[in-house]
């Protein structure tokens, strides 16, 4: 038994004029879902990031 995705072409961006790249890459791109975990993994990479961010201006701060 064989099995037959149909695949969709990839655009070749590299080939299209100056305007079609312009309304091409202004086109919305809907929002990925998510499962909870993933969220909340990424909830805390972001306070991670402010935490560090905080130190590193606090760090910089302190030794002027």
């Amino acid at each position: 038994m064989t099995t037959h995705r149909q695949e969709h072409p990839t655009p070749l961006v590299n080939h299209l004029e100056p305007h079609q790249l312009t309304a091409h890459t202004h086109q919305p791109v809907a929002r990925a879902i998510l499962s909870s975990r993933v969220q909340a993994g990424l909830w805390v990479l972001r306070v991670f990031v402010i935490i560090v961010s905080v130190m590193v201006i606090y760090t910089f701060i302190s030794q002027l």
